[in-house]
């Protein structure tokens, strides 16, 4: 039996009057690369936002590793249910981890506008990233006791830059890169956090045929060679058919599909999500 990574349990995600995600429900296996697509304003980018707990879901349930890290229920007295059923302490509302504490278990991402650290050097933006798993504290700094931990820090850095094919860039600003090799190094930062789980908000977005192969080849890559599970969402449909396990399909917030890539490409209601007509 496949062990469960990500479950998302019946999430909704609403600001306002505006429903952006809706009663969501899906699970991602150990080993698995697994899409989410929709067309624009589905609610993919929300649905991450999610289960990096950038936002508090309206109501749902979120667990990686079978447990959870976001739940909410909009109903007062089930919301005291699940305080004292899980011992938690949270005025009986919500447990809710920090998107810093989401890192620490395991859970990178990168971002649809690419967030790079401005004024740091590619090398740099990936040695920050990886101080969220340091050992030395202030007492050891001060008496320069975290040398060595931080020269193996650099090693990693530029091990991670050279599977990324960044090495010879360290030096260079990383705002100053072309924008496919920004993306590399994006994904070479979230690397450094060491994620079980590591999700991709577009990373094809901008990049030309060529670089959106070269991506394809990349990410299943760096699956094998990390161990990784991965979570994407992506609108180019050749590379996702290309890497994809199962895909998920959104539109309006509400799950309308899921299956592998071939079930995809003939289910009538993606179809009608993305040209437009009408299902038959």
């Amino acid at each position: 039996m496949s062990e469960n990574i990500l479950k998302i349990e019946h999430v909704t995600m609403q600001f306002g009057g505006v429903v952006a995600v809706n009663n969501l429900s899906m699970e991602i296996n150990k080993g698995e690369i697994v899409a989410l697509i929709g067309p624009n304003g589905a609610g993919k980018t929300t649905a991450f936002n999610c289960v990096t707990s950038v936002y508090e879901p309206t109501n749902g349930q979120i667990s990686f590793l079978g447990k959870p890290i976001a739940r909410n229920h909009p109903n007062k007295k089930m919301k005291k249910i699940y305080a004292g059923t899980h011992g938690e302490d949270f005025l009986g509302h919500v447990i809710r981890h920090t998107p810093d504490q989401i890192t620490k278990l395991g859970i990178a991402r990168t971002f649809q506008n690419i967030r790079l650290f401005a004024g740091m050097t590619v090398l740099e933006n990936v040695m920050t990233a990886m101080h969220l798993r340091r050992k030395s504290n202030l007492f050891t700094a001060v008496l320069h006791l975290n040398l060595a931990e931080e020269k193996e820090m650099r090693n990693k850095a530029l091990k991670l830059l050279e599977t990324v094919g960044l090495l010879e860039l360290q030096d260079e600003m990383a705002t100053s890169l072309p924008y496919g090799k920004q993306r590399l190094l994006e994904i070479a930062r979230a690397l450094a956090t060491e994620p079980k789980l590591l999700l991709l908000d577009e990373p094809a977005a901008g990049m030309n045929p060529q670089e959106t192969d070269e991506l394809s080849a990349f990410i299943k890559r760096i699956k094998e060679q990390f161990d990784l599970t991965i979570f994407v969402i992506e609108h180019h449909m050749n590379l996702v058919m290309e890497i994809s396990d199962r895909i998920y399909v959104v539109d309006f917030g509400r799950l309308i599909a899921e299956g592998t890539p071939a079930e995809i490409q003939e289910n009538p209601a993606v179809i009608a999500a993305y040209l437009g007509g009408e299902e038959e």
